[in-house]
């Protein structure tokens, strides 16, 4: 009886063979190998949809600024370094449009001589860079039933007291060549978010950058 418990005691706990345990490591590494491109594609689309929202609620927040404030504000965009503002009528010139970041507005005051607080004032002229691998695919403006598509330099989106925009579609890319479109309305400032079809995209020719 005591032989049998301890034969019983030691096939219970010899474990696994290094045979099994090769086996087993070689599942993982399969395994990983093909779900590693998936992992991948869903860190890039969470990227390009994140750095989308971003810029959407960037230009939610200039267009309530606009009718808040009574005072003209701009989404500032550097096409080149992948990168956007918040701006101002006060602090923006349209001849030299990316002076406008770092600069922040002249501070004003109420009738009793207290500093006006602004809300604008901790994010005004700071540059928001894209998330990694995403960069500005075309800026797409149209005025007058004009199209006008820039793929390099400075552009803007303004918002005015009275909610109206110019109608705008900032087209966003990842490192997968997947696409989405920031549009905005003209007539009420408001703006989307479209994820673009592959048909889409080859209508549009982003693959060529416009």
């Amino acid at each position: 009886m005591l032989r049998y418990v301890r034969k019983h005691i030691y096939k219970t706990e010899h474990g696994f063979s290094l045979m099994e345990i090769m086996i087993v490591l070689s599942i993982i590494a399969i395994l990983s190998t093909v779900s590693m491109p998936a992992m991948r594609g869903f860190a890039a689309s969470r990227r390009l949809k994140s750095s989308a929202q971003s810029i959407a609620d960037t230009f939610s927040y200039a267009r309530d600024m606009a009718i808040t404030e009574r005072t003209t504000h701009l989404v500032v965009f550097d096409v080149d370094n992948n990168r956007y503002w918040l701006a101002s009528s006060e602090t923006f010139d349209v001849q030299n449009p990316i002076a406008s970041a770092g600069r922040v507005a002249a501070a004003t005051t109420t009738q009793g001589g207290q500093p006006a607080v602004s809300r604008t004032g901790g994010v005004m002229g700071i540059a928001k860079p894209l998330n990694e691998g995403i960069t500005i695919a075309a800026f797409s403006t149209t005025n007058n039933g004009v199209i006008q598509n820039l793929t390099t330099g400075v552009d803007y989106v303004y918002f005015t007291p009275t909610a109206t925009s110019v109608n705008t579609v900032v087209y966003l890319r990842n490192v997968r060549d997947h696409f989405i479109a920031i549009n905005v309305e003209a007539s009420t400032g408001r703006n989307s978010i479209q994820q673009l079809s592959s048909e889409e995209i080859q209508t549009l020719g982003l693959g060529n950058n416009l």
